[in-house]
């Protein structure tokens, strides 16, 4: 048996043995090696089925000190959700201008609703969130300097987030059945991580 192999085995039966603990030292392990292959990247990137955790991990880079991208979209706020913190809000016209100007370097639409990433923020800042299509539109040369990180939690996690958040039966249906439909297939990450 390989020694690395080894001591990795050796490492999750100790974590398994420390439970709470062990998971944490796994989770400082995970982040210095996010942070160590970031010194090769410009920017990170979080994908992930809706209510997943990507703004709460995007909001623990921030208090880390990493510029975050705030995406432009055009649908309605949540509660809660502010205007240049959580997203840019503007209208479908403002957005089709914005389209037309070349003012965007990936834009999507998704759920009837468009979601773009300014090509300002894209050159000034550390930390993303971006759509499966928007992966899809990164240039080669930025993909090499990307860690796109896949944010895949558990369904019922995210069942229960949704419906936190007050939305019915029938909406979270059909966001979980798209949800699937983008992301069964999905392979552009470098690294999958679960926000539990």
């Amino acid at each position: 048996m390989k020694t690395w192999l080894l001591i990795f085995i050796i490492l999750l039966f100790f974590a398994f043995l420390l439970g709470w603990i062990g998971f944490l030292i796994l989770g400082a392990f995970t982040i210095a090696l996010i942070i160590k292959r970031m010194k090769k990247q410009n920017r990170i990137i979080l994908v992930g089925p809706t209510a997943s955790g990507k703004n709460f991990i995007r909001s623990k880079f921030a208090e880390r000190g990493f510029s975050f991208d705030v995406s432009y979209t055009t649908r309605e706020p949540r509660e809660g959700e502010e205007f240049g913190v959580d997203y840019n809000f503007i209208s479908k016209n403002e957005f089709e201008k914005m389209i037309k100007d070349n003012a965007f370097y990936e834009w999507v639409e998704y759920n009837g609703n468009y979601y773009g990433t300014g090509l300002w923020e894209f050159k000034h800042s550390d930390v993303f969130i971006m759509e499966t299509d928007g992966i899809k539109h990164l240039k080669p040369k930025h993909r090499k300097k990307s860690l796109v990180m896949f944010v895949n939690t558990p369904e019922n996690v995210r069942i229960e987030r949704m419906k936190e958040r007050g939305w019915d039966d029938d909406k979270i249906a059909n966001r979980i059945k798209t949800d699937k439909e983008k992301f069964d297939n999905f392979t552009d990450f470098d690294l999958q991580i679960q926000s539990i």
